[in-house]
């Protein structure tokens, strides 16, 4: 199987709503997706970093994806996050969702033990030969510790066993690798990278979008930005980017707490005080902003046009 129509665009990985007792909160889910599709994404990333997934269970997990897929109704494409930190447990997560409709599923290399470029094969082997569901690679070194390198992605989708990429590398020299190999190669591959700052200039870096965590929140600016570079609108760029450097004081409120909890509790904090989520609530041990913290949050939506 095959992604049938090219995603492009801004896909929002989507944070997990969770009551206060840390169970994933679907009513608020809901309203999260449809923020995002009322705002004009081209699609969604579901149980991603974003999302906590690593702090989560597996029914949790699914019942995350599951719920975004049944709101979403077909109206966007959804890429569902089964990372794992085996190859068994990463098709044993993926299989429920196998007659769901996600337009793809996503895995990590496994994280905790390091492994190899041949081992990260055979796992990206695995998970496509058990589900038949169009698989992305989600590089992201900083958690897993395994950088999947270009030349591993590009045999992978040369052979058909992957069909795109989320880069959260950070590491611009790689991606350019991995687009010369397949340009070389004539290699057809979706490729999204995860970082904010690239969103006005995916088409210059070669990729096709971005899912960029800030979009739970300003998802209209950042797809008029995108659009805005697509259609060569200078100003419109230029105008995009000042919302971005205003949005990423969001992530440094938190004193206290690690990077992770410091982008999303702020993503929650807001999300909750523009009514979207009923709770700012993260897994522990992240700790979400303080009532001090919180009070700096209106300034910063009001400078982004999002309150008055």
């Amino acid at each position: 199987m095959t992604a049938t129509k090219k995603i492009r665009g801004i896909v929002p990985p989507i944070v997990t709503p969770l009551t206060p007792n840390e169970k994933v909160d679907t009513g608020s889910l809901r309203r999260l997706v449809n923020y995002m599709i009322d705002n004009g994404v081209h699609g969604i990333w579901a149980s991603g970093t974003t999302g906590e997934f690593a702090a989560l269970s597996d029914d949790q997990r699914i019942i995350s994806i599951e719920t975004v897929l049944d709101e979403v109704a077909g109206r966007v494409p959804v890429i569902g996050n089964v990372a794992s930190a085996g190859s068994q447990l990463t098709v044993d997560l993926a299989k429920p969702l196998l007659n769901s409709g996600l337009y793809g599923i996503a895995a990590t290399p496994p994280y905790y033990y390091l492994t190899s470029q041949d081992e990260i094969l055979d796992h990206f082997r695995f998970i496509r030969n058990q589900i038949d569901l169009p698989l992305w690679v989600y590089n992201i070194p900083i958690t897993v510790k395994t950088t999947v390198d270009p030349a591993t992605v590009a045999q992978l989708a040369e052979e058909g066993t992957v069909v795109g990429i989320k880069d959260s590398s950070m590491q611009g020299e790689l991606l350019a690798q991995l687009n010369v190999l397949c340009e070389q190669r004539q290699i057809e591959l979706l490729k999204f990278i995860g970082t904010i700052w690239r969103v006005t200039s995916t088409s210059d870096v070669g990729v096709d979008g971005s899912i960029p965590g800030i979009a739970n929140v300003i998802p209209a600016i950042l797809v008029k930005g995108w659009e805005a570079a697509e259609a060569g609108d200078k100003d419109g760029v230029r105008e995009a980017n000042a919302k971005l450097i205003v949005m990423s004081r969001l992530s440094r409120l938190s004193k206290t707490g690690g990077l992770h909890a410091g982008q999303y509790s702020g993503l929650k904090s807001a999300l909750t005080l523009l009514g979207i989520i009923d709770h700012d609530t993260v897994t522990r041990p992240l700790k979400s902003l303080t009532e001090e913290e919180k009070q700096q949050v209106p300034g910063i939506l009001k400078d982004l046009g999002l309150m008055e």
